[in-house]
């Protein structure tokens, strides 16, 4: 039943119950806020603008849901035995319909995010107090800006046309129907060309995990290149190379624990701290600095390891035996082994199972056994990033030598130190080598980091599958309409605008 008719049916109730005293009815709870009653001063509008950050550490979002969507849609990531719950299980195998948690929470999660920046959006211009600064209120509403974009790119890469909401929804009928990918794609082009100039480029010790101008850039590009839009992209990717803060750390280990966070490569976290997590899909059940997640126990050897590393990323990763010159070490950055040692003394060895994700994972300085909170970041955004989509442009605008050189900077990082390309197993004489190239370089470099759906997303659309680079997914490549999810049940019956 639609939520409007289940109001209006309430609503009709309270009609037979015997006439009050209109003063008895009219309470306003002291203690509480409205709309009219918020947003009167500085404090409220940071609160405000930290609750919207508040929501990604929900378990609908980076506490827990949208890691299943990212991983159960991409090709590094394969079931780690029938403990894995059905409706991720069903999304790995492509048997999934809309009525799957692993759709229905990320969808609520990204809109409950929307709705609190449309808030801040749409009432932070109007407060007048004089102790706020006004470039600190700029720039508290250009964060809300970046974080709708944020989410709204991650639901039209996903879903394709959504409904687009630009202020928040103030009546039980105010649901939309579904607007093309074009219009949403024009606010976020929008909105992020405006708020670039805004943000700060960096933040100090208190600020730490606030919107940068950086990050709104790579947003951006992100979204460009969606559309097809290399050039654009290539002049925005190239300001940040040459003018943001950015540069690679020498340590490619260091992108992922958790005394390193915020460190030259990053440019944009998802932040935890704490040892709670109690299943809140909102993310209001603890604390602000009480915040941990569960994406550590659901994939680990040594937990409850609900997804493994596929066979296809194992193998993607550069051998001796393959005839390069050497292995790739981000292998044992990002897959442990049974046998393999662990811990700050490396006095433990994995025997629990044959192999698990040792990416983002506490393993490398203490054994986590049992249930165990993460508080380690992740890191949505990285320089890295920055190179490989460079190289990615300039290999459409028809530079490939440029191309080359950007994916070398990766693999000449210190502690990676790999042969440059080409290689004897990844020639780069043609636009499709190259590809071949930088689809195997964002695959070893980026795995399990929440972004490689994202990517063959961005590929599928842009037609860069080809036969020496196949479509990874077998039920999209046999079912080219399941590249695009169905709207979830949660909406479809709740808003009488969408089928």
């Amino acid at each position: 039943m639609k939520l409007k008719y289940i109001l209006s049916i309430l609503i009709a109730g309270l009609l037979f119950f015997p006439s009050c005293d209109e003063e008895e009815l009219d309470k306003t709870n002291p203690n509480g806020f409205t709309t009219s009653s918020y947003y009167q001063n500085g404090l409220h509008l940071e609160k405000a603008t930290n609750a919207i950050y508040g929501q990604f550490t929900g378990a609908d979002l980076y506490g827990r849901m949208i890691k299943y969507l990212s991983a159960c849609r991409s090709d590094e990531h394969a079931s780690g035995g029938p403990q894995l719950e059905v409706h991720n299980a069903q999304l790995i195998a492509g048997t999934y319909d809309n009525t799957i948690y692993t759709l229905t929470g990320p969808w609520q999660g990204l809109y409950r995010l929307i709705h609190r920046a449309n808030a801040v959006i749409e009432f932070g211009p109007a407060i007048e107090d004089p102790t706020l600064d006004e470039d600190i209120k700029a720039h508290r509403i250009a964060e809300a800006k970046f974080l709708r974009a944020f989410a709204y790119y991650y639901l039209v890469v996903y879903w394709g046309d959504v409904p687009l909401y630009t202020e928040t929804v103030k009546t039980a009928d105010g649901e939309k129907a579904t607007s093309p990918e074009s219009e949403i794609y024009t606010l976020l082009e929008n909105d992020l060309g405006e708020i670039i100039p805004v943000l700060n480029v960096s933040h100090d010790d208190n600020n730490l995990g606030r919107a940068t101008k950086g990050a709104a850039q790579l947003l951006l590009a992100r979204i460009l290149m969606h559309q097809g839009k290399y050039g654009a992209a290539h002049t925005v990717l190239l300001d940040i190379y040459n003018n943001g803060p950015y540069e690679l750390v020498d340590n490619y280990a260091e992108n992922f624990q958790e005394e390193t966070e915020y460190n030259e490569e990053s440019i944009f976290e998802i932040g935890f701290a704490g040892s709670n997590f109690n299943w809140w899909a909102d993310g209001n059940g603890d604390s602000p600095a009480d915040k941990g997640h569960v994406m550590f126990q659901d994939v680990s050897p040594v937990g409850w390891r609900n997804l493994v590393p596929s066979e296809k990323l194992i193998n993607d990763f550069e051998r001796v035996s393959d005839g390069d010159a050497k292995d790739d070490p981000r292998l044992s950055e990002t897959v442990i082994f049974r046998g393999d040692a662990y811990g700050a003394e490396k006095t433990d060895t994995l025997k629990e199972s044959d192999f698990g994700w040792y990416k983002y994972s506490p393993m490398y300085k203490l054994n986590p056994g049992g249930y165990y909170i993460s508080t380690i970041n992740y890191r949505n955004m990285r320089f890295a990033e920055v190179l490989i989509k460079l190289a990615e442009c300039e290999n459409e605008v028809g530079t490939p030598a440029n191309a080359i050189a950007y994916l070398n900077e990766i693999r000449n990082r210190p502690s990676v130190d790999m042969p440059d390309y080409p290689t004897a197993n990844y020639p780069c004489d043609s636009k499709d080598q190259i590809y071949r190239a930088i689809m195997h370089e964002s695959l070893v470099e980026f795995s399990n980091e929440l972004y490689r759906a994202v990517e063959l997303a961005r590929w599928r659309k842009n037609g860069k599958f080809s036969a020496l680079n196949p479509e990874p997914i077998e039920y999209i490549a046999t079912n080219p309409n399941k590249a695009i999810l169905p709207i979830p049940s949660n909406e479809v019956d709740n808003n009488s605008l969408i089928d």
